[in-house]
């Protein structure tokens, strides 16, 4: 067997076409040890897309009735959300495929379950708590593939690659750098430092969701050692369905 050479494009190639083709293996019977099913880090993370008031006591979040993605608390922060929520509303609602639509949707449904873990590995994976620049330039990709098997939510998709890429490698680049930029401006108002995207692809459908992920001005968290990489730490979350 030929050992890979990372300076060789065909090798390259080669390695990225069968990351693509690789089977997902059937989804975990049972419910991880260090899963936590009430999920408190991911309802502290489901908030109000205008006043950021998390999903709890008294506080019912329902999606845009037209793009059915983004959360609102009541009907007079959607209405004070419009006008910067508009043009993301009218992306939302794209025109694409049936397949892909329904793909995308379970997509969402899986981002949303992890989302405390994306969060955090995108975060990291940017350093953007040393350099919060790097938010402008490069995004975060999490390359997925579909377990038909699979009867959670959590464990619907298996990552095959995590990668980190230029914003501007992208055709859409400039759609994506004003919508970052919305997404950035609407962080800092509450507080926050900035913005980055995470973007995760089915590789089967082409159907890919963009995750905003707001990051703080300081998190001690943040900056210490995961033990491992970054990658890694990802991946075993998402493939093991691992919720917090």
């Amino acid at each position: 067997m030929d050992t890979f050479n990372p300076s060789c494009p065909h090798c390259v190639a080669e390695k990225v076409d069968a990351t693509l083709k690789a089977e997902a293996p059937p989804a975990p019977c049972h419910r991880h040890a260090m899963s936590d099913p009430s999920e408190p880090m991911r309802k502290e993370l489901t908030q109000c897309q205008h006043c950021w008031k998390s999903r709890g006591p008294g506080v019912t979040l329902q999606k845009c009735a037209a793009c059915k993605v983004d959360l609102y608390c009541s009907k007079k922060c959607q209405r004070s959300a419009w006008k910067t929520h508009k043009a993301k509303c009218l992306l939302n609602q794209r025109n694409l495929p049936v397949a892909q639509m329904d793909t995308l949707k379970d997509l969402r449904s899986f981002t949303s379950k992890h989302r405390p873990t994306i969060a955090e590995a995108g975060i990291r994976a940017l350093g953007v708590m040393v350099d919060p620049s790097r938010a402008e330039r490069d995004v975060v990709m999490i390359l997925l593939r579909r377990r038909v098997d699979s009867k959670r939510v959590e464990t619907s998709f298996f990552v095959t690659s995590t990668v980190v890429v230029p914003l501007d490698s992208f055709p859409t680049a400039q759609e994506m750098r004003g919508q970052l930029k919305q997404a950035s401006d609407d962080n800092k108002r509450s507080g926050m430092a900035g913005a980055i995207f995470v973007l995760l692809m089915d590789t089967d459908s082409a159907a890919v969701n963009v995750a905003p992920v707001g990051f703080p001005k300081a998190s001690l968290g943040l900056l210490a050692p995961l033990g491992t990489s970054w990658q890694e730490w990802l991946t075993t979350r998402l493939n093991e369905g691992i919720v917090v």
